[in-house]
């Protein structure tokens, strides 16, 4: 059930979008010509659920507030089920702006044609961050990429950079088959996928760099128990990207409300807490080209 689960979701969510990475169909993208509609009276902030949905709606709400004041309109802010589900939100017109990781936004860029990127995020002032693979500290078995053949491995999702994507590109480069070399399960969140490693119902977790702090509150020790032992190329940090059909005025305005959070100690804060990021910088889609060579490399398919 797994496998084929995996599969569909990996087709539906990222096959597609190899076919529109091509040059001309990636220049078009997000940015194809759409009719403007009017300022909305209400915005809606999406979020990926890369820990706990519960906790990140509670995290997130006072940016929603911060936002609302810049703009002068109600914002709110919604968490999805899964990942690909503020994609399809954005494209359906029902999320207008998205804490899009950089492999949603490829997909609702290139694909779905439903976006355009606004800013990066940013981690001790840089634009990328990594993927880590994980194990518990006392594993004396995984030193190294080869050691995870035949080990159970907890994934994030489907459409995780950090979380399948770019740790699936290594075990490839591995000769090492992410889907049947070993034994993969789908934790859905980040703060998931590690705990599944501190209870031992996997051997290894694939998570973003260091995604080990989510988990202190439940696992004081954390740090120390679980040690990381393989780590990604750089990755394009998570975007916030807003759906097409706004004025550029518009785009430009909550562009620059966001920066203006972020220039605040409390907007600093909120960033760290939902994501753990610290700055929002200006963005361009050429950024995600890296992106979409790990998606291409991964070889997906439509059916």
């Amino acid at each position: 059930m797994f496998k084929k689960t995996f599969a569909v979701g990996m087709t539906l969510a990222l096959a597609a979008t190899i076919v529109g990475c091509g040059s001309d169909e990636k220049e078009k993208g997000g940015d194809q010509a759409a009719k403007t509609e009017k300022d909305p009276e209400k915005l809606i902030v999406g979020f990926i659920p890369s820990q706990n949905a519960e906790n990140l709606s509670a995290k997130a709400k006072p940016l929603g507030d911060l936002l609302s004041k810049e703009l002068g309109i109600p914002v709110e802010v919604q968490v999805t089920t899964n990942f690909n589900g503020l994609v399809e939100g954005m494209a359906a017109k029902k999320v207008d702006v998205g804490f899009l990781n950089p492999i949603n936004y490829v997909f609702a860029h290139d694909q779905k044609k439903a976006v355009k990127v606004l800013l990066q995020t940013e981690r001790n002032g840089s634009p990328s961050y990594r993927a880590m693979f994980v194990k518990r500290a006392d594993d004396t078995t995984l030193n190294k990429i080869e050691d995870v053949k035949g080990k159970k491995i907890a994934f994030v999702d489907a459409s995780s950079a950090a979380g399948y994507i770019y740790p699936a590109v290594m075990l490839k480069g591995a000769n090492i088959n992410p889907e049947t070399d070993v034994k993969p399960v789908l934790a859905g969140g980040h703060d998931k996928a590690l705990m599944a490693l501190v209870r031992g119902d996997v051997d290894v977790a694939t998570v973003f760099e260091d995604a080990r702090t989510v988990i202190t509150k439940e696992v004081p020790d954390a740090m120390t128990k679980l040690t990381p032992f393989a780590y990604s190329e750089d990755i394009p940090n998570d975007t916030v990207s807003i759906r097409n059909g706004f004025s550029d005025a518009f785009n430009k305005k909550v562009q620059d409300a966001f920066l203006a959070i972020m220039k605040t100690e409390e907007g600093k804060t909120i960033g760290k807490e939902i994501y753990s990021f610290d700055n929002l910088v200006v963005s361009d889609d050429k950024n995600f080209d890296p992106v979409r060579k790990a998606i291409e490399v991964m070889g997906i398919k439509p059916e």
